[in-house]
């Protein structure tokens, strides 16, 4: 009874085994080694004897008289960039992604290879660690491949050729960067072993978001083409109530990129500190995220951008006049890394999109509107107004911005607790210092909906961003706080929009950053990020708050707002009681910088008004483009501020409104429905001045995915009304689908821009 039992305990450990080794091949070779006695078992019950013959032949020639040489390395570059999803990238070296396989064809010079006599070797070194740990390498030729560690076996001989083929497999979780590849090959010679070294051409190792075991994975394939493959998208802009879009060329395919992606993570301060620790940590999607965000601003190190707010660009290119971020790297390159000038923060952002994405990371950018700019992390953005309605300088430069732009990665997180996976919040514009430096990120997205500020890098920012309150303080003379006038915490994050998967369409995020409105979730998210923010002495009068909702300010714009044309403003002022009301009022025009500073001051006006119980008065501004035009600047925003202090009980009610002043359609882009790849092809693009003014010192700019930009500096000036039209011969090297893009800009209007798809046929 005993013996039947353990031979069917046996039986079943042998199908366990089996069963193991037929799901993971890889083992199968040290199984064996450690059990030759089932090989040799197999070999006599199963292998006639010519085939142990023919082994036995091969085995017992003579040793070969000279070291077996290695002619040359067939990379099989259609082959695996296919498999690899790299066949896009215009570039002399291989590039493959970790979590796979790669296939590689050995050609030697003088022989063929005889396993029993030669053993084959690849190294791979990344990086300039000279041999450090976990930097190099070195793998032996098997007949299995290892999915978790570098491994290589043969697949294929062919004597007639002089060759193998052999798969090496790259671990998910390889160091992204630079290869240099050498093939040792050792052979048994007749006076014992000699070994001969070639270098090869380097492979470039980048993530997989195709495969599950890459911590950059990312399962729908819709996701995978749209935030890995597509080189072109849409940044959003503009006003929460009036949202433009901007094609921009990412262009992470282009020559050159994918080596200026990886010079940014060389080039980092702390990576030349510590080059060996750093260069292991470019495993980790999130740190090279990190390290990208301080790069591609130039606060810190000779990173590529140069922001500027200020409206003043002569010295360099106005940030609205970019398409793209093909242009930008590659000027920081053939500089030897000077900071271009000038850029915002959609050019920061559309620049770390290109770079993420050219690394494998799934990236995206991501606009926010009513962006809060807390530099107190204190979660509240704090203005101050004095008796006259003026905002005052006082203690913090917080600010909210009419939009902002940062980006997303995608990639796991094991480096935080559980749950925390998926989108990762990194923004490269240079806004506050992150342990010593301007970086911020990458923080979950998870963690930024649920007030988890302590989760991630700089949640706490970001939170502050999409979810902090307004408010607005009274000062008297003497600078002193008297009183919270107005709390507003609905005003910050709005409209979170990104380009929409496999569509020109806008997609809205905000349910993903916060909860709705004025929720109980949405609340509590806000307590727990405020609880472990700090604190600021004036906020202890945050139960002072004056009376509010007796009067109400209401501002908007008539009709569409379009630069050259007059701008109309209507303000209503609304007495909510049942009394009588009289208020002294004062409306403030001003044009804004992009990063809520103004620009320059247009015009106040002060009148005194009685306000019936229960009724609404209505105050209508006139602004012709002469009083405005030559103050726009950026993005051509018109603030309108208007206060209302009411006699009887002197309180005093504030209230703001930005209009976005909209650039007018006068661009038109002709040219053939289909051109042709690799010749010239002509387009021709006229402009109309859309102002009541002559356009002088005029530029156009022509750029695109898979051609060669152009710019084209306009001499004679354009007078009102009048069209301009040149035609560019544009040499076109990439097929399919492409975007013509076109910005215009003169000294009186700017960031007019028009696009085009077209077809490219061979």
């Amino acid at each position: 009874m005993g013996n039947t039992a353990a031979k069917q305990e046996e039986s079943s450990e042998k199908e366990d085994v089996v069963e193991y080794l037929d799901e993971h091949p890889i083992f199968l070779s040290d199984y064996i080694d450690r059990n030759p006695h089932l090989l040799d078992n197999y070999v006599v019950n199963n292998v006639d004897e010519a085939t142990v013959c023919n082994w036995l032949e091969k085995v017992q020639k003579p040793p070969p008289t000279e070291v077996l040489q290695t002619l040359r390395i067939d990379y099989l570059k259609e082959k695996n960039c296919t498999q690899h999803h790299t066949d896009k990238y215009i570039h002399k070296d291989l590039v493959i992604r970790r979590a796979d396989y790669f296939a590689l064809d050995l050609c030697f010079k003088n022989r063929t290879y005889r396993p029993a006599k030669d053993k084959i070797l690849l190294e791979f070194a990344v990086g300039n660690s000279k041999g450090a740990q976990g930097t190099l390498f070195r793998i032996p030729v098997k007949d299995s491949l290892q999915g978790s560690q570098w491994s290589c076996m043969i697949v294929n001989e062919n004597e007639t050729a002089k060759k193998i083929t052999v798969q090496v497999n790259v671990p998910p979780d390889a160091i992204i960067g630079r290869y240099k590849l050498t093939v040792e090959v050792t052979s048994i010679l007749a006076d014992g072993p000699k070994t001969e070294r070639k270098a090869k051409p380097d492979v470039i190792v980048i993530c997989n978001p195709f495969k599950p075991a890459d911590v950059c994975f990312m399962e729908k394939e819709t996701e995978r083409n749209e935030y890995v493959l597509s080189d072109t998208g849409i940044i959003y802009f503009g006003q929460y109530y009036r949202i433009g879009g901007k094609k921009w060329l990412f262009g992470q395919f282009e020559e050159g990129i994918l080596d200026i992606a990886l010079k940014l993570l060389r080039e980092d301060s702390r990576v030349k500190k510590n080059p060996v620790k750093s260069l292991k940590q470019r495993s980790s999607p999130a740190y090279c995220s990190r390290i990208l965000s301080a790069m591609v601003n130039c606060v810190d190190d000779k990173g590529v951008l140069y922001g500027r707010w200020d409206g003043e660009y002569s010295d360099g290119v106005r940030p609205t006049t970019w398409n793209g971020s093909v242009k930008i790297l590659k000027q920081w390159n053939e500089t030897k890394m000077q900071p271009v000038k000038y850029g915002q923060c959609w050019v920061f952002s559309g620049i770390l999109t290109t770079v993420l994405r050219a690394l494998g990371i799934p990236a995206r950018s991501v606009t926010n509107f009513q962006s809060a700019h807390d530099v107190e992390f204190n979660m509240t953005i704090d203005k101050f107004v004095d008796e006259n309605g003026d905002e005052a300088d006082f203690e913090t430069g917080d600010s909210i911005w009419n939009f902002h732009v940062w980006n997303e990665g995608y990639f796991r997180r094991p480096d935080l607790p559980k749950g925390y996976d998926g989108w990762q919040a990194v923004d490269a514009t240079p806004q506050e210092e992150s342990s010593g430096i301007y970086q911020c990120g990458p923080a979950p997205v998870k963690a930024i909906k649920n007030g988890e500020i302590f989760i991630g890098s700089d949640t706490n920012f970001l939170f502050g961003e999409v979810n902090a309150d307004r408010l607005t303080w009274k000062i008297n003379q003497d600078l002193e706080v008297e009183a919270l006038i107005k709390r507003e915490m609905r005003h910050v994050g709005r409209a979170i929009s990104t380009k929409a998967v496999g569509t020109n369409e806008r997609e809205d995020l905000t349910e993903h950053y916060k909860y709705p409105e004025d929720s109980v979730e949405e609340r509590a998210a806000f307590d727990r990020a405020y609880a472990h923010a700090k604190k600021t002495w004036y906020h202890e009068k945050l139960d002072t708050i004056e009376k509010e909702e007796d009067i109400k300010i209401n501002i908007k714009p008539v009709g569409d707002v379009v630069n050259g044309k007059t701008v109309t403003v209507v303000v209503e002022v609304k007495n909510d009681t049942t009394v009588d009301k009289t208020a002294a009022m004062s409306i403030v025009l001003k044009t804004m910088l992009h990063n809520d500073e103004q620009k320059a001051f247009l015009k106040r006006i002060k009148y005194e008004k009685q306000i019936k119980a229960g009724k609404a008065e209505t105050q209508s501004i006139e602004l012709p483009f002469s009083e405005y035009g030559r103050h726009l600047v950026d993005n051509a925003v018109i603030r309108v501020v208007t206060t209302a202090r009411v006699k009887e009980t002197d309180n005093f009610y504030v209230n703001s409104f930005d209009v976005q002043v909209e650039s007018p359609d006068c661009i038109a882009i002709e040219c053939d429905d289909q051109l042709k790849r690799s010749s010239y092809n002509n387009i021709k693009v006229t402009i109309k001045n859309p102002l009541p003014v002559t356009l002088t010192k005029a530029v156009f700019s022509l750029d695109g995915s898979g051609f060669s930009g152009k710019e084209i500096k306009i001499k004679d000036p354009i007078p009102p009304k009048e069209s301009y039209t040149y035609t560019a011969e544009v040499y076109v090297y990439r097929s399919g689908t492409v975007t013509l893009m076109v910005d215009f800009d003169a000294v009186e209007i700017m960031n007019i821009k028009a696009e085009k798809d077209v077809t490219v046929v061979e």
